[in-house]
């Protein structure tokens, strides 16, 4: 079974404008997209891209990239890139929020229908989006690597005073896990049986 290889990219317009170039990373899993990026990474799902009027508007916008079911127009993407969709939402999310209430009044229990609000179609984009140092210490995620490294790194940008404050303030972390060892600093075996470990204080 194919796994869905998400795009990776710091905001879902960049991903959006990658793909159409053909030059996104993609990864399936987390760790993968981390060492790609060389940074924390978050699975995210957003909206992207102007809104359509009608869903055929959309499709013929975005053909190739999203499934089509019309006739004459089929087309289904590979089982790696389906990670778009079209989703349809209302134009004014803040009207007809607020409940009804009955009015029993000349013999109606409740009030005419509201008019149906107008929805429009976009695209939805699910994709790993690049965390900086200070996003992913707000989220309590420890940064890859040490601040020198960071700093260090060739990583298309520099890192902004912020960043480097974050990365100050977090908790010094091993670049790989420490073996395990017969015995500690204060322990010793004993001469006549090497085979027992003693401490020494």
């Amino acid at each position: 079974m194919s796994l869905i290889a998400y795009p990776i990219a710091a905001s879902a317009h960049d991903a959006l404008s990658r793909l159409r170039a053909g030059e996104t990373l993609r990864a399936v899993r987390e760790k993968e997209a981390e060492l790609a990026a060389k940074a924390r990474v978050a699975f995210v799902t957003e909206t992207v891209g102007p809104v359509y009027e009608t869903r055929e508007d959309a499709l013929e916008a975005y053909a190739g990239l999203i499934e089509d079911d019309r006739k004459g127009r089929l087309f289904m993407p590979d089982a790696t890139d389906r990670f778009c969709v079209l989703v349809c939402r209302i134009r004014d999310p803040k009207r007809g929020k607020k409940p009804m209430q009955p009015v029993f009044a000349e013999g109606e229990r409740w009030p005419k229908q509201r008019e149906a609000s107008a929805s429009v179609w976009q695209l939805s984009l699910s994709y790993w989006k690049i965390m900086t140092v200070a996003q992913a210490k707000a989220a309590g995620i420890p940064p890859i690597g040490q601040a020198r490294h960071l700093r260090k790194r060739a990583n298309g940008r520099d890192l902004t005073p912020e960043e480097i404050m974050a990365l100050s303030q977090s908790p010094l972390t091993a670049a790989r896990p420490q073996k395990a060892l017969d015995f500690g600093l204060f322990d010793f075996p004993l001469p006549e049986n090497p085979a027992i470990i003693i401490a020494d204080e």
